[in-house]
């Protein structure tokens, strides 16, 4: 899959309180047989890299580095939900940075 062909946005009916809690929710055309191909597009997106990958029966979860700041890219199939989540809860201005680069895909 062409990686220009995946676009990325915020939910924004839930991201104020989930972002709160260290985490956003992202709006991607994805499904678990194409979870691999959206969620590279979506490290590129970000320049972050990739340090852990685990899969469960109904869940991917990917531990990523951006710039020093550990974060979760996790995707579960029942709900189609696809977040990305910190680990330390100070690292938030690290997130909304990444939200603003999400946005930024989109211009």
């Amino acid at each position: 899959m062409n990686t220009t062909e995946i676009s990325f946005t915020i939910n924004s009916t839930i991201a104020k309180s989930f972002n709160q809690l260290g985490s956003i929710h992202i709006n991607t055309a994805i499904d678990w047989d194409r979870f691999e191909s959206v969620a590279n597009a979506f490290v590129e997106l970000i320049d972050a890299q990739v340090k852990n990958k685990e899969s469960g029966a109904d869940l991917h979860r990917w531990q990523l580095d951006f710039e020093g700041v550990r974060l979760y890219l996790t995707y579960e199939d029942i709900s189609e939900s696809f977040w990305l989540e910190l680990e330390q809860p100070q690292d938030q201005e690290v997130l909304d940075f990444i939200a603003t680069l999400i946005e930024k895909s989109n211009d």
